[in-house]
């Protein structure tokens, strides 16, 4: 228990524990999914619990896009969506130590671990949306749910790996969009690299260039959209997930 604890001192809050899952037939049971609540950007009360999902049951994905500053800059992540109206977010990101702080160029000399973070949306939606204050964008997969339940199990196969062989972040090749780009192509093996997944703010676009998303509009429209909008009071509540759905 001791070691556990001094092992989690060592990294910044959010990353101080790590996802893992065990499967029991049909059923995994996920530990340590995050849900922080944040008073402000740097403010946040630590919270984890554990959930029982069933493969069967997952039947959706969203890719989430965050922007805070030019269009072309972003993080990218994902959401899978249950039968029972749960919604589960895993997002790739740098597993930094107390006192690191992200840096893109140091990002490129093995500063920093991955880390796979899987939370509630309250946690990685919500803090972007109501506290950070970022453009954030919602998507819906346009994928059959067989090909959705197969990236959710390759998502849990790489939360595992890494707690049995470490990884270091690495800004070009080993980062949010390239692992989303290597676990789309363990399923649909066709899609191609392309320079706009080093430019993350443009991988909605490429999504949507592939056929992933609604392609009954122009991407513009779809965009416009599908941006979260949430008042100045609003609260990151019970309802969270389902109120970003309705207000799009």
């Amino acid at each position: 228990m001791g070691q556990r604890v001094k092992e989690e001192a060592q990294w910044v809050s959010e990353y101080a524990r790590t996802a893992s899952a065990v499967y029991h037939g049909d059923e995994v049971h996920i530990r340590n999914i995050r849900n922080f609540s944040y008073r402000t950007r740097d403010d946040s009360i630590p919270s984890y619990y554990d959930a029982r999902y069933s493969l069967g049951s997952v039947r959706s994905v969203d890719l989430v896009v965050s922007r805070w500053t030019h269009e072309s800059i972003a993080h990218v992540f994902v959401s899978f969506g249950f039968d029972d109206g749960r919604y589960l977010a895993i997002s790739i990101e740098t597993r930094r130590k107390q006192g690191q702080r992200y840096s893109t160029w140091k990002g490129l000399f093995r500063n920093y671990r991955l880390i796979y973070v899987v939370a509630d949306e309250r946690d990685l939606i919500g803090v972007r949306t109501d506290v950070r204050r970022e453009r954030v964008t919602l998507y819906r997969a346009d994928v059959p749910v067989e090909t959705v339940r197969a990236l959710f199990a390759d998502y849990l196969r790489r939360v595992n790996e890494l707690n049995g062989r470490p990884e270091h972040y690495h800004t070009l090749v080993n980062n949010c969009t390239t692992n989303i780009l290597r676990h789309a192509r363990t399923v649909a093996p066709h899609l191609r690299y392309s320079w706009k997944v080093l430019l993350s703010g443009h991988a909605d676009e490429y999504s949507y260039a592939l056929g992933l998303l609604d392609r009954s509009m122009t991407f513009d429209e779809l965009k416009a959209r599908c941006l979260i909008e949430r008042h100045e009071h609003s609260v990151v509540d019970a309802d969270f997930s389902a109120a970003i759905r309705r207000a799009r």
